[in-house]
């Protein structure tokens, strides 16, 4: 009997802080008040070091949202269809399902000592087709378990963090590069299942690589302008050196070569393949904490090309850190798209749904969010805290589908139980529009297992 209750003493007891080979990201309330204590070029970013196991330790992870939205504004319409290809305008729609959609989730999570973490979550949300159909549903209000995504999980990875190297695989985001909107490699989609290595030569040098996989199928108009042979195969490969000379200088050179239809080969991984982007960028912080960044970046197969320029300050308060940042974005034409479907730099994630249904191939570009044949000005302030933060995000310009006019405010703090998120989002491109009002609580637990 004594042993039944140490039992559930430890089934019951809840845990808060991890280890350092956790991720974290904007959805940790402590991330920006960690990005804006140092440079970081790379997303997400490992967390601080809290807690060591002595050994292995094994967790179930729960959390629920408990939510309130009001939609002011809906005339987007995400139609249907089996196995189609997406415009740029609803990949971009589409981020109000993955942020606002949540349901629960449910899974495991392992750590050992300071350098070794894992998890698998099943992240259950509403389905694309059913949130911009009907209304934003909560668990205790779902009309049928129909209405929930397939597409999942979205966040789920094994990492190992220790002295010179790490790497993880799994399903995360990722970005490189010092802006917002990286030009190479940016965090557009929910996720990219990779495998992901960064090593350090020394303090000043370090050399990051990643593979990313995605959904090889096409549409049936896609199929159709393909050759008669080809291996329904389809990964593109990150290579990024990173010199910081300095704590005011930082410089890097990056390449994504994209190998479809056929097996990669080394030159393929390493050097240049049918199609991909060359870039490199420069971060200069001159003085008074001001920093200067820049990125360029050209597409080796359509000869276009594109440039990202920025300014931001950040002012370190005690307990607080505010920035202030602005940025410039133009992209050309051709900068991602191609006659040939497998040539497309789009990392290509499917969407399952069964009210509607629908099977949609969902787009995204590797690069630049808004796509190609776009000008973009971004201005962004982040009040950071270390237990959650302030930021409100201002894109506005235009790209191939007509003007943009996208506005985030976003507010999220932690509690002992759960996290606390308050977000207004607008979303204007060309004629379509979606405005809605977020509250939330996500009550999260995780449960220590024997």
């Amino acid at each position: 009997m004594k042993r039944f209750y140490l039992f559930l003493i430890n089934i019951l007891l809840t845990i808060f802080s991890f280890s350092a080979a956790n991720l974290l990201t904007e959805n940790d309330p402590e991330y920006y008040f960690k990005k804006l204590g140092e440079v970081y070029l790379k997303y997400p970013i490992y967390g601080d070091l809290k807690s060591t196991p002595e050994g292995f330790e094994n967790h179930i992870h729960f959390s629920m949202d408990l939510k309130y939205e009001d939609r002011i504004i809906d005339n987007f319409n995400l139609s249907g269809g089996w196995y189609r290809s997406t415009d740029i305008n609803e990949v971009l729609f589409r981020d109000f399902v993955v942020e606002n959609g949540n349901l629960f989730t449910f899974g495991i999570k392992n750590y050992y000592s300071d350098y070794f973490y894992a998890q698998f979550i099943a992240d259950f949300r509403l389905s694309d087709t059913s949130y911009f159909t009907y209304e934003n549903y909560s668990l205790f209000n779902l009309p049928s378990l129909v209405y929930i995504s397939l597409d999942f999980p979205t966040y789920s990875y094994l990492s190992y963090n220790k002295e010179d190297l790490s790497f993880l695989v799994g399903r995360v985001p990722l970005s490189y590069g010092p802006m917002k909107y990286n030009l190479v490699l940016s965090d557009n989609s929910p996720y990219y299942d990779t495998l992901a290595i960064s090593y350090s030569f020394n303090d000043k040098l370090d050399y990051d690589f990643s593979v990313l996989s995605m959904v090889p199928m096409l549409s049936k108009e896609e199929y159709a302008t393909m050759e008669d042979e080809f291996i329904a195969f389809r990964n593109a490969f990150y290579n990024g050196l990173n010199y910081n000379p300095n704590e005011k200088l930082y410089l890097g050179i990056s390449s994504l070569n994209q190998v479809a239809g056929e097996l990669p080969n080394l030159v393929n991984m390493f050097i240049i393949s049918d199609v991909g982007v060359y870039g490199g960028y420069m971060k200069i912080i001159p003085f008074w904490d001001i920093s200067i960044d820049t990125e360029y970046a050209f597409n080796y197969d359509t000869n276009s090309s594109g440039y990202g320029l920025g300014l931001s300050k950040t002012f370190d308060f005690e307990g607080a850190k505010f920035r202030i940042g602005v940025e410039r974005y133009e992209i050309q034409d051709n900068f991602f798209s191609s006659d040939y479907p497998y040539d497309n730099l789009y990392y290509r994630t499917i969407a399952l749904s069964s009210e509607p249904g629908a099977r949609i191939f969902f787009d995204y570009p590797f690069g630049f969010k808004y796509g190609e044949d776009s000008k973009i000005n971004s201005v962004d302030l982040t009040l950071a805290l270390e237990k959650g933060y302030f930021n409100y995000i201002w894109d506005y310009g235009a790209n191939s589908k007509g003007m943009i006019d996208s506005n985030i405010f976003s507010f999220l703090f932690n509690t002992k139980m759960g996290d606390f998120e308050m977000k207004w989002k607008s979303l204007k491109n060309g004629e379509e529009e979606f405005e809605t009002f977020l509250i939330s609580y996500l009550f999260e637990v995780n449960f220590l297992l024997p």
